[in-house]
């Protein structure tokens, strides 16, 4: 009434919502979309301008609970079963330069992970075992639960899964933790699924066949649940950024001065994630605190006047203009 804004922040994601068909049996009992969210402020939507801003986290882009999860580096539920623990990963000494470098050397060209195997001097593991574990312990990510202390399940950025949640309440995103990539020298993005049954056999879901070798790109429908466990990420690889580390408090980052130009891994990596997925990346995070966010300006905005939500609505008062000019003729 007094004209002021509200910020509505969702618990859940997109994904696990009441309404989200491909989880339904591993979501939550409401309606977490943005949509669900207005609904659920009981706010009068009729005076209401709106803006969504989808929120993603990477590198390590992780997922607690249970459920199909093509991009994780182990199977969704695999800690869970062993019941793992930050202990257990310590005492596999993994070392992360050696884990990560050879973890991402198993890419093959086609984009599809090959199964190897890491040894130390701990032990033999399976080496999404062992990148999933040394993800989890690595000081930048410390993917464990506060309150359990379980592992989460990490993976690559997923593509295919954003591009429908952009679709439906995009295109606005924003990825948080992107400073992650600075002890990174290569990371996975991926850009669409492929369906392989261990007994080759075929299944059904929404009209669509689905045989061995089925394609699953960003931009398609994703198939249920009963079909994604039985899909494989393709890996799109980009190098990492080592050398110009964007950490908020890092020397290479406070020496720059404003306005920054990204390193070129990082401006690759974005532009692959808003070609395959829709989005409009408008800002990333590099540092835990709330106001170490980087806001990104595109040499293209300034021809439209500003950032894209200004762009947007510079567009919608030219043809709101457009449109009372013909009514008018």
């Amino acid at each position: 009434r007094t004209g002021g804004k509200v910020l509505l922040e969702g618990p859940q994601s997109y994904w696990l919502s009441n309404a989200a068909e491909k989880f339904w049996d591993s979501g939550t009992s409401a309606q977490t979309c943005a949509a669900g969210m207005l609904a659920a402020s009981r706010l009068n939507l009729t005076g209401l301008r709106t803006v969504v801003i989808n929120i993603h986290k990477t590198p390590g882009s992780s997922r607690v609970g249970s459920g199909a999860n093509p991009v994780a580096f182990v199977p969704q539920d695999f800690f869970a079963k062993v019941d793992a623990k930050k202990d257990d990963f310590d005492s596999m000494a993994l070392d992360w330069r050696d884990v990560s470098g050879k973890f991402f050397a198993s890419v093959q060209p086609n984009g599809i992970v090959e199964p190897r195997e890491y040894a130390n001097a701990t032990g033999t593991y399976d080496l999404g075992v062992a990148m999933a574990a040394a993800s989890c312990v690595h000081p930048a990510h410390s993917e464990f639960g506060v309150t359990s202390g379980r592992p989460r399940v990490v993976g690559f950025f997923d593509c295919v899964a954003h591009a429908e949640a952009m679709a439906a309440q995009g295109p606005y995103c924003s990825i948080s933790a992107f400073d992650r990539g600075d002890d990174y020298d290569e990371y996975g993005l991926c850009i669409a699924y492929v369906f392989a049954h261990p007994d080759g056999k075929s299944m059904v879901s929404n009209g669509r066949v689905f045989e061995d070798g089925t394609i699953i790109k960003a931009g398609e429908q994703l198939p249920t649940q009963s079909i994604l466990n039985y899909c494989h990420p393709i890996i799109r690889k980009v190098k990492g950024w080592r050398e110009t580390p964007i950490f908020a408090r890092s020397s290479w980052w406070t020496q720059r001065k404003a306005p920054i130009e990204f390193p070129q891994p990082i401006c690759e990596m974005l532009d692959i994630i808003e070609h395959f997925t829709g989005t409009k990346v408008i800002s990333i995070g590099n540092g835990p605190k709330g106001e170490e966010i980087i806001y990104i300006k595109r040499k293209a905005d300034k021809a439209n006047g500003g950032g894209p939500l200004k762009a947007e609505a510079k567009a919608k008062a030219t043809a709101k203009a457009t449109a009372k000019a013909t009514a008018k003729a």
